[in-house]
């Protein structure tokens, strides 16, 4: 077990470090965490479940360092597009962020949408994510900038650290089939911006993270999400993960067989884990 809890612990430590999160985490904190994970996840066992080598298994232990948030999407094309499989997507990337976020922190996780005002607080199990997504019409469009500024960064990010209640940074997870129907179209990235630049300085630059994650094979979300992926400004505190056979199509060029595991482990982490942000941009 000491191996595991060495390497829990650098892992932790090289991601507060890059993400400058040592405002949130002092060496002492980083440390004890470390221990607690090491003595509540069995990761052989999440390693044999998901089917990925033990160190893949460790690299989630990042999301313990981060309260988790999931945006998405119920505009009206996840249910007409493709028989409704982006629904079944987006209910699987759901369980399964919730079983694995479940591990490392009590807490779960929090789902908000797009456009209903639905929420899921705490959420820890399948059933709960299910039920959560079985309250929502999936009906509107796609105003990604709009929610975002509404529905979870002014009520879940920028209100607790007003009033000095921000005690983890927050990885925000948006699940999404389609292009904004923001005007104009790339308002998330003001919108981000905007994020960092009103955290930095209290809690640093990294306070809020990004994952953005396709789901459904729309050509203009793809680009979209491509472009935004590559946006110089707003880089250290995004990731974009496309749809699942194109990502598996780019690993593949490198030799890596990229199982639909493997996917979610980059969906998870890729917003403050460089590896895994280089991997589909190299």
């Amino acid at each position: 077990m000491q191996g595991a809890a060495g390497a829990v612990e650098a892992k932790l430590q090289h991601v507060v470090r890059e993400n400058q999160l040592d405002r949130f985490y002092p060496p002492q904190a980083v440390q004890a965490l470390a221990q607690r994970i090491t003595q509540t996840v069995n990761f052989d066992q999440l390693a044999s479940k998901w089917r990925m080598p033990k160190e893949l298994a460790i690299d989630l232990a990042g999301l313990a360092l981060f309260d988790i948030v999931i945006l998405a999407d119920d505009s009206s094309s996840m249910s007409f597009e493709e028989q409704g499989e982006r629904i079944d997507d987006l209910k699987m990337i759901l369980n399964r962020v919730a079983e694995v976020a479940t591990m490392f922190d009590q807490d779960g996780i929090t789902i908000r949408f797009l456009n209903s005002q639905a929420q899921g607080n705490n959420i820890r199990t399948a059933q709960e994510a299910n039920t959560c997504v079985a309250k929502t019409q999936f009906q509107g469009l796609t105003p990604l900038a709009a929610s975002m500024e509404r529905n979870v960064l002014q009520p879940l990010v920028f209100g607790p650290a007003q009033s000095g209640q921000l005690r983890k940074p927050v990885l925000v997870i948006t699940i999404t089939d389609g292009e904004p129907s923001d005007s104009p179209k790339d308002a998330i990235l003001q919108v981000i911006r905007n994020a960092r630049a009103r955290l930095a300085p209290q809690y640093g630059k990294c306070a809020v993270v990004f994952q953005f994650a396709q789901v459904g094979r729309d050509q203009r979300a793809q680009a979209f999400l491509a472009k935004l992926d590559k946006n110089a400004d707003i880089g250290d505190v995004i990731d974009c993960t496309s749809y699942y056979e194109l990502e598996a199509e780019e690993f593949k060029r490198k030799g890596i067989d990229m199982t639909v595991e493997l996917w979610l482990v980059k969906m998870m982490v890729g917003a403050f884990d460089d590896s895994y942000d280089a991997e589909d941009e190299a």
